[in-house]
């Protein structure tokens, strides 16, 4: 087996430098060295990669390919590669080649399960943005673009020309659901891997640890942190006409235009808006937090709760997609699409006992979902390696 594996699915994709899919990439990426495989990698020299990942491979003398100077399928021809594995997949045509064992990861079909929000355009910063965040998640784009791009892999799957893996019971059955010619097949559910940091860092001078509710991604406005956002500038305002302070802030993280979340906001002063920041300080920032909001609108798996939880850090989170499946009966759950409701379940945090049972909660249910997250990597590492584990059709039952 001459394997290839795609590293730019651990690089940066459209606003986020940092991203689910990729840090899922990265955990696959070394749980393949650790486990002595050989292999070659495949990535985008004009983007990001860590310079650990970099070095990694100079170490193991992985051979590296850069997709600027040939196509994916010119390196597999030239290369005698007969097998490609990439933990995300790409609708992009020069990722639709042709190998001898061609084998994914498929988180499943946001594109075709979210619904278009003008949102999109506010929370863009270049104009090719603002061009694609017009047309993404319309349902004339979702019919005849994404739908027959997907249409394409199903068929190669149902065809047992392709290997697929998913992270998630929701993940499955969405892809189901949009393509029945895969009802009857077995698509082996494997949580995600998580990378999990030491906490190491500072707090900004604007805040005090477990004064603050922490939302991250802020530059993706999928990740609906600016429901949120208007839910606590509410709740500050109740406070207010009650006479009362409320002495707690909102730090949202990976903001690239703070302007998207300021010009619907009464009280500015409440929220802290940060850049990018490292993993490490990510870490600390759930570690400090008060309580972690996940307003996602749609997730394949959704690694930030369990960030939080790790800490017995409470959480409220989106009741939609994969986030009831992960997070269990350890997160308070909302209508995302909801601002009074969100506001609800911010006021519940507020209360001792509420606050109290799912700071308990959280831990017991963070060593749950990390010991299958364990079980599952090696599982995922045993099916990349063995050509035989294909995907077939499952009985009924």
């Amino acid at each position: 087996m001459n394997l290839l594996f795609n590293l730019t699915a651990v690089q940066p994709i459209h606003s986020a430098k940092f991203h689910g899919g990729g840090s899922y990439g990265e955990v696959l990426f070394w749980a393949l060295i650790n486990r002595g495989a050989k292999f070659s990698c495949i990535y985008d020299s004009k983007k990001y990669l860590d310079e650990k990942i970099l070095n990694a491979c100079k170490d193991n003398q992985i051979p590296l390919f850069d997709i600027n100077q040939k196509t994916p399928q010119e390196f597999i021809n030239e290369n005698n590669i007969t097998a490609f594995y990439t933990p995300l997949y790409s609708l992009e045509k020069k990722w639709d080649i042709q190998v001898q064992d061609f084998i994914f990861t498929w988180h499943g079909v946001r594109a075709l399960e979210m619904q278009y929000h003008p949102a999109g355009i506010r929370f863009s910063k270049k104009l090719s943005q603002k061009l694609e965040a017009v047309i993404r998640y319309r349902e004339s784009w979702k019919k005849y673009f994404y739908k027959p791009k997907y249409q394409e892999l199903a068929k190669r799957m149902a065809n047992g020309q392709a290997r697929a893996i998913t992270v998630s019971e929701h993940s499955k059955a969405s892809i189901k659901s949009f393509f029945p010619e895969l009802l009857d097949l077995e698509i082996p559910v494997f949580y995600s891997p998580m990378i999990e940091y030491n906490a190491e860092g500072f707090l900004p001078p604007e805040i005090s640890s477990k004064k603050y509710f922490l939302l991250t991604s802020g530059a993706r406005w999928e990740k609906n942190n600016w429901r949120v956002a208007e839910a606590f500038d509410e709740l500050v305002e109740t406070y207010k006409k009650q006479n009362r302070t409320l002495d707690f802030k909102v730090v949202i993280t990976g903001v690239t235009k703070p302007k998207a979340y300021l010009k619907r906001l009464r009280h500015k002063d409440f929220f802290v808006f940060l850049g990018y920041v490292e993993n490490r300080e990510l870490e600390f920032l759930h570690q400090n937090a008060y309580a972690f909001i996940f307003p996602s609108l749609n997730e394949g798996f959704g690694y930030p709760p369990m960030q939080s939880m790790r800490y017995g850090v409470p959480v409220a989170a989106s009741g939609t997609t994969s986030i009831p499946e992960i997070c269990g009966d350890a997160a308070l759950f909302f209508d995302p699409y909801s601002v009074s409701e969100i506001k609800n379940r911010l006021i519940q945090l507020l209360n001792e006992n509420i606050y109290s049972d799912y700071a308990k909660r959280a831990k017991s249910h963070y060593l749950l979902i990390h010991n299958r997250q364990e079980t599952d990597l090696q599982k995922t590492v045993d099916f990349i390696l063995n050509p035989n584990k294909k995907n077939v059709a499952e009985s009924a039952s």
